[in-house]
């Protein structure tokens, strides 16, 4: 698949599955922009893009941030001229609290970072790709946006933006800008393994839960965001496809005692 002269903006790039999105970009052929509130990251991965003879661009922001997310946009178009893939996968967690637990403040941060942060860069960085009728967005979602979990920030967060991708998918259709998302699960990405080693989360339930028994890699991720950047994805358009090893579609067999062997 070649993205050869395409022009990328990954968000949250500067590691995890975003880190793999961009250097999966860079090796079919892209040019690369990282936007990232940690921006020594982004510059370390821009230095990998360059490495493979591909043009990069790290800039510092935070995509809840309206001024930061126009500026996104300006420094990308000054440097490139043009924006033809969109990655919105900057996003951040939170603990499994009740709705009584979780303060406020945190529920306003996930839904700033995760739902409000995809918006403003859908809704820049869209205008001109449907000025241009040509892009693809790629929501970076959650099956957790698909599955009930005691997230109540995180989870109704990517609901919104399954949601918000179905929109744009039929508001920008006729303009030739396709809008995908991938709901990713577990990933074995820097945060996740935090979450573990701090006994946040519990590996082995997650597992019981997976038909194909192990956790997903951020290259999955970043395959499945490559198809969908392509032309071999070109009639796509609405879609969210989980990379999950089948935990969504494991349902309720848990309740059933697991699997037939």
């Amino acid at each position: 698949m070649s993205l050869e002269g395409k022009i990328a903006i990954v968000t949250g790039g500067g590691m995890g599955i975003g880190e793999a999105i961009a250097k999966a970009l860079a090796e079919a052929g892209a040019d690369i922009v990282i936007g990232d509130i940690q921006i020594e990251g982004a510059r370390r991965v821009i230095q990998e893009v360059e490495a493979l003879g591909r043009r990069g661009l790290a800039v510092s922001m935070d995509v809840s941030r309206l001024e930061d997310v126009d500026r996104l946009a300006d420094e990308t178009l000054k440097a490139f001229g043009r924006i033809d893939i969109l990655i919105n996968n900057a996003g951040i967690s939170q603990l499994p609290l009740s709705i009584f637990e979780l303060p406020v403040e945190t529920w306003q941060r996930v839904t700033d970072i995760d739902y409000k942060g995809t918006y403003l860069c859908c809704r820049r960085i869209g205008q001109e790709m449907v000025r241009r009728k040509s892009g693809s967005v790629i929501n970076i979602a959650s099956i957790i946006g698909l599955a009930s979990a005691p997230l109540v920030a995180y989870g109704p967060a990517k609901s919104a933006v399954i949601m918000l991708t179905q929109i744009l998918a039929c508001e920008w259709g006729p303009h030739q800008v396709r809008v995908n998302a991938i709901a990713p699960g577990y990933t074995l990405t820097p945060l996740l393994r935090g979450m573990i080693d701090r006994g946040e989360r519990d590996p082995r339930m997650i597992l019981q839960r997976t038909p194909m028994g192990k956790l997903v890699e951020p290259e999955d991720i970043a395959n499945a965001a490559l198809f969908l950047a392509s032309d071999q994805a070109r009639y796509i358009t609405g879609a969210v496809l989980p990379v999950d090893g089948g935990f969504v579609a494991d349902g309720a067999w848990a309740a059933y005692g697991g699997y037939v062997r």
